[in-house]
C-alpha cells in the first residue's frame, strides 16, 4: 500500500463515472499525505499545511504530551508539468483510475488510465 497524497478534482472528468469535486488518491506527487486540487480552470494547487500545538494531554498523572493539529497556511500553484495518475471510488463504489496531463502549469486533458497506450502506462510502473 504505502503513502499517498489526496487530490481533489474540480475539473470535469471524461467518462461520467465520477462528478467533479470528488477526492482521490495519488502516488504521482510527493506521497506525504499532502492535499492537492486540480481546479476547474486547470491548475494544480498544493494546499500547504503545518502543525500547530493545541495544548497538552495528560497521559498519566503529572506526565503530559503536546497535541497537534494540521492547519492550512496557504495555497500554492504548482505550475506543474507532467502526468498525475489518481484513483478512487466512482458511482456504485466502482474503482476509477485517471491520468491528468499538465503542460507548463495548465491542464491539457484527463483520461481514463485504461485509455492510455501500453507505453504510456509503463511510465507509471503499474501492475496490470
Amino acid at each position: 500500500m504505502g503513502m499517498f497524497d489526496d487530490i481533489k478534482c474540480d475539473a470535469p472528468l471524461p467518462d461520467g463515472h465520477v462528478s467533479a469535486g470528488n477526492w482521490f488518491q495519488t502516488k504521482s506527487l510527493w506521497c506525504c499525505m499532502d492535499k492537492f486540487t486540480i481546479t476547474a480552470d486547470g491548475k494544480l494547487i498544493f494546499h500547504k499545511r503545518q502543525y500547530e500545538t493545541v495544548g497538552d494531554q495528560e497521559i498519566r498523572p503529572g506526565v503530559f504530551r503536546p497535541e497537534y493539529k494540521l492547519a492550512h497556511t496557504e495555497d500554492i500553484d504548482m505550475d506543474y508539468h507532467g502526468d498525475v495518475r489518481f484513483c478512487g471510488s466512482g458511482q456504485d463504489n466502482k474503482f476509477v483510475d485517471y491520468v491528468a496531463r499538465f503542460t507548463h502549469g495548465r491542464l491539457e486533458w484527463i483520461r481514463p488510465y485504461e485509455a492510455l497506450s501500453d507505453v504510456h502506462k509503463m511510465s507509471f510502473f503499474a501492475k496490470d
